[in-house]
């Protein structure tokens, strides 16, 4: 991670997993390929991640660090980077 980067706010779609989801807005956080990116399973399990999302039936969020970023992803969807 070089400096301050700003937050990255992507909503995750029906077109894409939670986890894609998670590596793109960290991706582009880094402003680096999504293919460069540590495995994300380095910093949580995605099987967990994407059941405590998925299977959420309040408001919520998982929150972790993965590649130098402060992780957050609400039951909604959204997957907020910060570093």
């Amino acid at each position: 991670m070089s400096g301050i980067s700003p937050t990255v706010i992507e909503v995750h779609g029906t077109d894409q997993s939670i986890v894609t989801a998670v590596v793109r807005a960290v991706a582009t956080a880094e402003r680096r390929p999504v293919e460069t990116l540590p495995p994300l399973a380095d910093s949580i399990n995605p099987d967990a991640l994407t059941t405590c999302i998925a299977d959420a039936n309040t408001d919520g969020h998982v929150a972790f660090d993965y590649s130098g970023y402060r992780v957050v992803v609400d039951t909604d969807g959204t997957v907020t980077v910060d570093g």
